[in-house]
């Protein structure tokens, strides 16, 4: 379980400081003349591959998904996540090899395998891993509670009130 938490986070992590950086600069003419002026603009992974580092994030709620969850849950997770790691692979792969940008866009490729692969780790074996503890689950739970007969517990005035009681008095009522 923890290898495959941590590896969902480094690879994840991975695609997030791939797309940060520089894959690709071009020269962009500053006015119609082509022998004019010219800028250099540096283009990120994100500016190249939106759809890389959004499926990052989305692997990286995986993971706090994976440890909220338990059972057929991890395994919706483990779902999400393996498409969010293709869609990692598909957009920087189809960035990378379109065009003539360093090799910046196969380290993304590379955490989206890694992606990938702790997605289908959780969607074959996060059923058998332990969840979090009972103190978190909802109040009113799988555990039914226990019912007190009225008549064994005692009344608060506004119970002793709704059954017609008067609850001042000391005694049985009149």
């Amino acid at each position: 379980m923890r290898a495959s938490l941590l590896a969902l986070a480094g690879g994840a992590l991975t695609v997030l400081i791939a797309c940060s950086l520089t894959w690709s600069a071009i020269t962009v003419p500053m006015l119609d003349d082509v022998t004019g002026p010219v800028r250099t603009v540096a283009l990120s992974g994100t500016d190249l591959a939106p759809l890389a580092s959004a499926s990052a994030w989305v692997a990286l709620a995986g993971l706090l998904a994976v440890i909220a969850t338990r059972s057929w849950g991890r395994v919706i997770v483990g779902a999400v996540v393996i498409a969010a790691g293709a869609v990692i692979i598909v957009s920087s792969a189809s960035v990378g090899w379109q065009s003539s940008s360093n090799p910046l866009w196969s380290l993304a490729v590379t955490g989206g395998l890694v992606v990938g692969a702790a997605g289908l780790s959780v969607l074959v074996r996060g059923r058998a891993w332990p969840g979090l503890g009972r103190r978190f689950e909802a109040p009113g739970g799988s555990a039914p509670a226990r019912a007190t007969p009225v008549a064994t517990r005692r009344l608060t005035p506004w119970d002793a009130i709704d059954s017609g009681e008067d609850p001042t008095s000391d005694g049985p009522p009149a």
